[in-house]
C-alpha cells in the first residue's frame, strides 16, 4: 500500500503544471526536485511564451546569458552550433547578459551571426554587454537598449589589469624622471627589474588587435556625424580610463547612431522580462542545485 502511494505521488509530480510567470511556481518547480532536463524543458516553454507575448516569433532566437563565466571558445562553439543550419532563412535575435571575456571568440560569434542572418543581426541588452560582449554588439545591425542597459570599453585585460596599463606605467615613470632627474638611476633600476620589454610590446599588439576586430565588425555601417570605423574602434578601445565604465544607451546612440541604437522596443522589453526571469532562476539554482545558471541555447519556435 505504501508503495502504491509513492507511485501515485510520483505521477502527481509528473503531471503537475507550473506557471513560471509566477515566482511561487518557480520555487515549487525546484522544491519538487524535477530532473534537470525537465526543468530545462519547462524553462524553454516559458521563454517561448514570453517571445510570443512580445510578437517576436519571426526571429531565430539565441541566448548568451552567462553572468559567471567569461566568453570563451566554449561560447562561440555553442552559438555556432545554434545558428550553423540557419543559412540566411531568418533574422537573428540574440539576448545578451555578459561581463565579457576573450576578444577572439567574441569576434567570431558576431561575424558568424552577421553572416548567417537573413538581413539583420539584432541584439537585446537588458543589462550588461560589457567588454568582449560589447565587441559582439558592434557587429549587430541593431542594439535594443533601455535605461539600465550598458556597453563598455573593449580594451583587453590581463588578470584584471588593462593591456595598455604597462605602457601607461612606463610613461608615468618617464614623466617622474623628467621632474626628478637626480632619481633617474633609481627609476632605471626599477624598470630593469620589473618591466619586460617583450611584455610591453605584446600587450600593445593585443590592444591593437581589439581595435582591428572592432573595425571589421563596424565596417559597412552608416555612422553618425561622418565618424569612421577606425575612429569609433579606437574610441571603444582606448578612450575610457576604466574598464568598467558604463556606456549607456544615450552615449551609445551618440557614437553609433539612432539607426543602430533602438530604445523602447518590444525586443528590449522582452529582454528585460527574460532578464528578470533568469535572474531569479539563477538564485534558485544556487539554493536548490548549488550551482550557477548558464543559458546558451537557441529556441525552436514550434508555432512558426
Amino acid at each position: 500500500m505504501a508503495q502504491e502511494e509513492v507511485e501515485n505521488q510520483d505521477e502527481a509530480i509528473e503531471e503537475k503544471t507550473y506557471d513560471l510567470s509566477i515566482i511561487g511556481d518557480q520555487v515549487e518547480m525546484f522544491k519538487d526536485k524535477l530532473d534537470e532536463e525537465d526543468i530545462k524543458s519547462r524553462i524553454n516553454e516559458h521563454l517561448k511564451k514570453i517571445l510570443k507575448d512580445y510578437e517576436l516569433e519571426n526571429y531565430h532566437v539565441i541566448f548568451l546569458y552567462d553572468e559567471h563565466k567569461s566568453i570563451s571558445g566554449f561560447h562561440s562553439d555553442k552559438i555556432y552550433r545554434a545558428v550553423s543550419d540557419l543559412d540566411n532563412k531568418k533574422d537573428i535575435l540574440m539576448f545578451i547578459e555578459s561581463g565579457g571575456g576573450q576578444i577572439e571568440p567574441a569576434y567570431l560569434i558576431s561575424k558568424t551571426c552577421k553572416r548567417l542572418a537573413k538581413s539583420k543581426f539584432v541584439i537585446s541588452i537588458p543589462r550588461r554587454a560589457k567588454s568582449a560582449a560589447t565587441l559582439i554588439s558592434l557587429g549587430a545591425t541593431e542594439l535594443h537598449m533601455g535605461l539600465l542597459s550598458q556597453l563598455g570599453p573593449i580594451d583587453p585585460q590581463f588578470n584584471g589589469f588593462p593591456a595598455l596599463g604597462l605602457a601607461n606605467a612606463v610613461e608615468k615613470i618617464a614623466e617622474m624622471t623628467a621632474k626628478h632627474p637626480t632619481a633617474s638611476d633609481m627609476f632605471a633600476q626599477y624598470l630593469n627589474a620589473n618591466v619586460s620589454i617583450r611584455d610591453l610590446g605584446y600587450f600593445e599588439r593585443i590592444n591593437e588587435s581589439a581595435t582591428q576586430y572592432a573595425i571589421r565588425l563596424l565596417n559597412g555601417k552608416t555612422l553618425p556625424d561622418s565618424k569612421t570605423c577606425e575612429e569609433l574602434a579606437d574610441h571603444f578601445t582606448n578612450h575610457y580610463k576604466d574598464h568598467g565604465f558604463v556606456i549607456d544607451s544615450d552615449e551609445a546612440s551618440e557614437l553609433l547612431g539612432s539607426s543602430v541604437i533602438k530604445t523602447a522596443t518590444k525586443e528590449y522589453e522582452a529582454g528585460n522580462a527574460i532578464y528578470d526571469f533568469f535572474n531569479f532562476l539563477d538564485f534558485l539554482y544556487g539554493i536548490f542545485k548549488q550551482k550557477n545558471m548558464r543559458f546558451l541555447v537557441k529556441l525552436k519556435m514550434d508555432w512558426i
